[in-house]
């Protein structure tokens, strides 16, 4: 992939998806990489390896430094012995989209924030709001908080109750809403601190909601 299933590396973090059913989406990584087929771990589900039958046609997605990576295969094999593994064709449709091509998510996410220091110490009590669009690079949302043009807030992006991402990011915009909305104040952060492994995890969101989106054919 780009000589077939470059830039994939073993041990490295894939996502396998039932095409047309967004609810069968597994967490694997790669175990072995051939000239004409890959092995990747076999997909759990609560502790139990999910049969995919010979035939089956999966997409598999992952991300490097520079872009996410998408295309089909067909299951060629599946091996239930430890480690329970599946094995895959050459790969078909594939796709490669920039990161500096991401965009913004419209997306409403709890976020919760404390404002810092110089020497990244909170200033204060922890305040929350709600998202209005989220992407790897920031934030705009808004909240009941009054903030300055230029604080550092150190925050947290809550996609689920157990799953969030943190960061450090700057205040780049910060204006007062119309007396009639719910929230007062609307905030434009940039992210200035951000383990790449957290940006992966917005990036990855951003991804499959796109994508459940134009399953649906609302995006």
């Amino acid at each position: 992939m780009m000589g077939l299933y470059d830039p994939l590396k073993v041990n490295q973090p894939v996502e396998i998806e039932l095409p047309g059913n967004s609810k069968f989406s597994y967490r694997s990584r790669v175990e072995e990489i051939f000239r004409s087929k890959l092995t990747l771990a076999a997909p759990l589900k609560k502790g139990q390896i999910v049969s995919l039958s010979v035939g089956t046609t999966v997409e598999v997605s992952y991300t490097d430094q520079m872009a996410i990576y998408t295309f089909e295969s067909q299951v060629i094999s599946q091996n239930t012995n430890t480690p329970p593994t599946v094995t895959l064709g050459e790969p078909y449709n594939l796709r490669r989209t920039q990161r500096r091509n991401f965009v913004r998510l419209d997306v409403g996410l709890s976020i919760v924030f404390t404002q810092i220091d110089d020497d990244s110490k909170p200033m204060g009590e922890t305040f929350s709001g709600t998202t209005v669009d989220l992407s790897g690079g920031g934030a705009m949302f808004v909240c009941n908080t009054l903030l300055k043009h230029g604080v550092i807030l150190d925050i947290a992006i809550y996609f689920s109750k157990n799953d969030s991402v943190k960061a450090l990011g700057r205040v780049v915009r910060f204006t007062e809403k119309p007396s009639h909305t719910k929230q007062k104040y609307s905030v434009g952060l940039e992210f200035t601190v951000i383990e790449e492994s957290e940006r992966d995890k917005i990036i990855r969101f951003i991804f499959n909601r796109q994508r459940e989106l134009r399953k649906k054919g609302l995006l």
